[in-house]
């Protein structure tokens, strides 16, 4: 009896020492923490006094801990590196703030300026890390066609070179193709083809934004890419049979030929039209 009595006693003496253990070493990493972030609001005080002279080192301490404990201790890291501008960014990044930190970890001073401002990181917490990296490569071209295509755009911003984004930014802008640039069928195309889609929808961008083409298109693009089926092909059937049709057959039951001269006036004038509209070619980007 005695015996179970004192290693009952032996276990919760044991038990006690660890968890004075445990809450020492708590206080101790705490206080570890504290003095790294005092420490550093101490030496962003000295490089950067102009911006953060006024709050002074307990303040400063304050707001480094606050986004330590929300963005992890590379945050830290990342703020020591670029200083204060990167403290205001991931504050104001919120509940997305270790994005900002895995960001601005990879990119360096060059993603401060794409992530300031409240649209870009409304952007940034919308569509995640892929978003902001697109703002970081292409700034506002990437913004404005983001702001307007959401989650599609951003997944074909990926996938293109500069040239590529500026072709589908021009898009964009031109009331004539503005439908493909928020088309998100063509931009899952973009997605997965890249530049090599992009060329292709480039080219042809007059043709697709008629309308039954670009179906064709999204549809199954690999024989397009290809060069085994062309768009012209697709266009002028869709011409034929919903313009010519109707023609040639009031054109057969016709017994007036000046009814008739008429018609095949008319028929000649819409291919020219046709014609023209696909000889069309915007500026290069």
């Amino acid at each position: 009896m005695r015996t179970r009595q004192n290693i009952s006693k032996c276990l919760r003496f044991g038990l006690a020492i660890l968890v004075l253990l445990i809450a020492s070493g708590s206080h101790a990493f705490a206080q570890s923490k504290a003095m790294i972030a005092k420490e550093l609001a101490e030496q962003l005080i000295r490089r950067f006094s102009k911006e953060v002279a006024d709050e002074g080192v307990e303040k400063l301490t304050s707001r480094l801990q606050a986004v330590a404990l929300s963005a992890g201790d590379d945050a830290l890291k990342v703020i020591e590196k670029s200083g204060p501008r990167a403290l205001r960014i991931l504050e104001n990044s919120g509940a997305d703030a270790a994005v900002s930190v895995r960001l601005l970890s990879k990119f360096g001073d060059e993603a401060i300026g794409a992530l300031e401002g409240p649209a870009r990181l409304s952007l940034l917490r919308q569509f995640g890390q892929e978003a902001g990296e697109a703002l970081i490569k292409h700034g506002a071209v990437a913004e404005k066609l983001i702001a307007s295509s959401g989650a599609p755009a951003v997944g074909a911003i990926q996938q293109l070179s500069n040239q590529g984004v500026r072709r589908l930014a021009m898009l964009a802008d031109e009331p004539s193709t503005a439908v493909l640039a928020k088309n998100a069928d063509m931009l899952s195309v973009v997605g997965r083809y890249g530049d090599r889609a992009m060329d292709f929808i480039w080219r042809n961008k007059l043709t697709l934004a008629g309308g039954t083409a670009l179906a064709a298109f999204v549809a199954n693009p690999e024989p397009f890419l290809d060069g085994t089926r062309q768009l012209v092909e697709n266009s002028v059937d869709s011409l034929a049979s919903n313009v010519g049709k109707p023609i040639a057959e009031k054109l057969g039951d016709a017994k007036d030929w000046t009814w008739r001269i008429l018609a095949i006036s008319a028929m000649l004038i819409l291919f020219w039209g046709w014609k023209t509209r696909r000889s069309n070619r915007a500026p290069k980007a």
